[in-house]
């Protein structure tokens, strides 16, 4: 159970590094092929799965610590509603999320090709 807590709370602290890279990556020029990668990486996985693939894996890891975990596949709303007792709705979220990616995507390649 203790390797359980430790690695779902590694991918929490990879996520973290993740969602890092995804906002403030465009300001890091030697993280472009990471800041890109990154970002289509997750746009995909978003489309394909409608969550994030680390998400995922971090709360069917927390569910096997705490079966009865309620988890709606929404990393932010989660930890918004955990520690600010702010509940944001997963739909908005993704949206919102989905066009931050997409935006984000247009703007790299807009601004590398020309």
């Amino acid at each position: 159970m203790q390797r359980t807590k430790i690695l779902a709370n590694l991918i929490f602290l990879f996520h973290w590094i993740f969602v890092f890279i995804i906002m403030f990556g465009w300001y890091f020029s030697a993280l472009s092929l990471i800041y890109i990668i990154t970002l289509s990486v997750t746009f995909i996985t978003q489309i394909i799965f409608g969550y994030c693939v680390l998400t995922k894996w971090e709360f069917d890891l927390r569910k096997k610590l705490d079966p009865t975990l309620n988890y709606d596949y929404s990393f932010l709303s989660w930890y918004a509603y955990k520690y600010s007792n702010v509940r944001i709705p997963s739909k908005i979220i993704k949206y919102i999320s989905l066009s931050f990616l997409f935006i984000s995507i247009i703007i790299f390649f807009t601004i590398h090709l020309s």
